[in-house]
């Protein structure tokens, strides 16, 4: 049997499960006082503990050995997207995204946005799912959201960022692939399904993001979003 992962932001001050944690642990699992479980805390460590107390309240634990603590890698994506009407296509990216690895995950609307709101809570809820099922120790930041304008105006030039958005443009612009510098934090701006407008994308241009295309094809905004991440992966594989 698997030994079960849970995470806590902070097991080393608070060594107990939040609820809906310790009713996983309680009622699904059905642990008991001195089962081993893994604990995350998103930060890049990963603890072997065991079970001191199981309630579907509250379950305490206490730490055993910290068996993991990773830096995190000399790049990080941070990926801006214009969500779509159907929240299941975003709720389907967020979940692959964070399982690739990915910093934050954003979200903005422009003039031809499907949705203008979008509700964080569930997101986070499967970024912690994603975190737990694949080996990634960091937990992704969920940013609910702002408006185009608001995304422009807040992220200046920094020496260590590159800011790009797909583009759709004939003739196309230069791919991803030639388009990144490597080892960068990068923003990357995915628009919605109508694409961004000609006055969105030249304010774009002129506050030096980057257009990039991600191939002959038309992708769906939660393709082109995952897309994307996992090119980033691969280009700083070797």
């Amino acid at each position: 049997m698997s030994i079960p992962v849970f995470y806590e932001p902070n097991p080393i001050a608070s060594p107990f499960l939040s609820e809906e944690e310790s009713i996983h642990a309680h009622r699904v699992l059905r642990l008991k006082a001195g089962d081993p479980i893994f604990i995350l805390n998103g930060k890049g460590q990963k603890f072997e503990a065991k079970i001191d107390q199981s309630t579907s309240k509250k379950t305490s634990f206490h730490l055993v050995n910290e068996i993991e603590n990773s830096v995190m890698p000399a790049y990080a994506i941070h990926l801006w997207i214009a969500p779509t009407k159907q929240m299941e296509r975003m709720e389907w990216m967020v979940e692959k995204c964070a399982e690739f690895g990915i910093q934050s995950i954003g979200f903005f609307h422009s003039r031809y946005s499907e949705r203008k709101e979008i509700k964080t809570h569930r997101l986070e809820k499967i970024v912690i799912s994603a975190l737990k099922q694949s080996k990634n120790l960091f937990l992704p930041t969920i940013y609910p959201m702002v408006s185009f304008k608001e995304l422009v105006g807040q992220l200046g030039n920094k020496e260590d960022e590159q800011k790009l958005f797909a583009y759709i443009s004939n003739p196309p612009s230069s791919s991803l692939s030639k388009s990144i510098h490597l080892n960068r934090a990068y923003h990357i701006l995915i628009g919605p399904e109508g694409d961004f407008s000609s006055e969105e994308s030249e304010a774009l241009i002129s506050t030096d993001w980057t257009p990039f295309s991600l191939g002959k094809s038309i992708l769906r905004t939660e393709t082109a979003g995952l897309a994307a991440t996992h090119a980033i992966h691969l280009l700083h594989e070797n």
